[in-house]
């Protein structure tokens, strides 16, 4: 046999056995495979039949013996709830009872009150019958006693009510005049022991500098030279100082020399001024045109002088914030005098009174001492600006930034402010206790009298005036005049004319202020 014919033996061979085992895999295997799956299918189904009768019986055992417990639970739930309806149906009818007793006992108490109302209103009724002829007795006896006494019962009340008031209000002036003079009593020592407390920690060390205005003229040639119409030294130094340059004669004022006297003005300018006229004198006339360049120099010095010494004050009383300026003002006062008294001197010693009385009475002495210090500095220079020193010194503070209550402190003190503050009268006692401290002021009470004299009569040379007052230690003067006599249109010219003849007639240091009032009434009685 060739090896082609075996090969195709063996290649059909092969098929044959290809073939077969295909149809064994299709359809032999895949049912034999199937019967093998219905077969463990039939012994899982088996298996779980008996897992769930086991389940459902230990299921239905448990299930029985819970429904058996809670059978017994509502048996005895049962049994307590009928126990407490039986408790509770015992304890309505009791109260039942119990109601039923208090309605009664209601019914009687309801009919109690209404026989007590029935008597109420029986006793009502009689006492407003009472009360009816009790006031119309009470009007029988008021009447019969007004008619007995001839008089009408409310104005004796309104009498007794006055009384009794009238008692009341003295007995209240008697215990209020008590007080008051407790009080007042009270209020002296205090003041006392404040005031020697206050002298015995204050002890001046220094002597009044004595103020001299005026230069002796012994040379004769020089007085006429001095007197004569072309000579213009006394006009110029005038000009130059604004102050009132004036020569005295020995047969004027009783005196061996002549002399010139310089007032006015301002005062470290006056002392410039005279101190100019001193030495054009003691040069001769000869260098009287050299008057102005002397004046400048003696000027620029006691202005240095003034800075210095307002400096030493601030320095002394340990102060702050004062302006140049203000201390400009301060030491220029050096220059000023008032009774004699120097005012630079003077409002140092009111600021040092002024911190120690505030010491005193515990209030702030710092501020205490500045309205001290700056009370005066209008005096140096009211010769030019119109009104109260002490109105002008506390312009002058509040333009250079001093506080308003500063301010008003300093413009009481001589009342033309009202303030009433502890620190205004704080200034009002050091400025009286600097004044009157013995040798302080030069005694001028024969003087003062004069010119209040001559202020009077130079008023009472106009006609028209009903009544005047010269007020603030003659520097203000009030007048009243006759309506009738006087037109309101010339109540102006008046005013002016009456300062006009002071000026001319009256020997005075600073201002007067006069003031001139026309008043017109209409009475009429209805």
């Amino acid at each position: 046999m060739s090896l082609t014919v075996q090969y195709l033996i063996t290649g059909l061979i092969a098929v044959t056995i290809g073939y077969a085992l295909f149809l064994f895999i299709l359809k032999i295997l895949p049912k034999k495979l199937c019967d093998e799956n219905l077969r463990q299918k039939e012994d899982v189904l088996k298996e779980a039949s008996k897992q769930r009768d086991s389940i459902l019986g230990s299921a239905n055992d448990s299930a029985a013996e819970t429904l058996q417990l809670m059978q017994d639970e509502l048996e005895e739930d049962i049994q307590e709830s009928m126990e407490a309806l039986k408790l509770e149906e015992q304890d309505l009818e009791s109260r039942e009872e119990f109601l039923s007793t208090e309605q009664s006992r209601v019914d009687r108490l309801l009919a109690s009150l209404n026989k007590k109302n029935e008597q109420v209103s029986v006793l009502e009724s009689e006492y407003n019958i009472g009360l009816v002829k009790v006031s119309e007795s009470k009007q029988k006896l008021i009447s019969g006693l007004e008619k007995a006494a001839e008089c009408d019962s409310q104005h004796i009340k309104e009498k007794i009510k006055n009384k009794i008031i009238d008692f009341r209000q003295l007995e209240c002036q008697k215990t209020l005049r008590l007080l008051m003079e407790e009080l007042d009593l009270s209020a002296r020592k205090r003041a006392e022991r404040i005031l020697n407390r206050t002298l015995a920690r204050y002890t001046p060390d220094f002597t009044w500098p004595k103020s001299i205005n005026t230069v002796e003229i012994s040379d004769k040639n020089i007085l006429e030279e001095l007197q004569n119409p072309n000579c213009t030294l006394l006009q110029r130094l005038k000009a130059l100082s604004e102050a009132e340059i004036k020569i005295v004669t020995p047969e004027e004022e009783n005196r061996q020399t002549a002399v010139v006297r310089l007032v006015s003005g301002f005062g470290p300018y006056r002392e410039a001024a005279k101190n100019t006229l001193i030495e054009m004198i003691r040069r001769g006339k000869n260098s009287w045109g050299q008057a102005e360049q002397v004046f400048d120099g003696y000027k620029k010095n006691i202005e240095q002088e003034c800075r210095r010494l307002g400096n030493k004050a601030v320095n002394e009383l340990k102060l702050g914030g004062i302006h140049p300026e203000i201390q400009m003002l301060i030491g220029s006062l050096y220059w000023r005098t008032s009774y004699r008294q120097n005012q630079w001197h003077h409002t140092v010693e009111v600021s040092m009174l002024a911190g120690i009385i505030a010491h005193e009475l515990g209030i702030d002495s710092d501020a205490a001492k500045r309205v001290g210090l700056l009370h005066d500095i209008g005096k140096a220079i009211d010769y030019r600006i119109e009104g109260s020193h002490a109105v002008i010194s506390g312009d002058y503070a509040d333009r250079f930034g001093e506080e308003k209550v500063i301010c008003d402190t300093v413009m009481s003190h001589h009342s033309d402010l009202i303030v009433e503050t502890p620190l205004a009268y704080v200034l009002r006692v050091a400025d009286t206790l600097s004044g009157a401290r013995p040798g302080a002021r030069v005694n001028l009470e024969e003087g003062y009298q004069i010119r209040l004299d001559a202020i009077a009569e130079s008023i009472r040379s106009f006609q028209g005036i009903s009544d005047f007052a010269i007020m603030n230690g003659g520097r203000e003067v009030h007048v009243q005049v006759n309506h009738k006599k006087v037109k309101e249109n010339e109540v102006r010219s008046l005013t002016e004319a009456i300062a006009r003849k002071i000026e001319a007639d009256v020997a005075f240091p600073g201002q007067i202020k006069v003031m001139v009032s026309r008043q017109f009434e209409s009475v009429t009685v209805a």
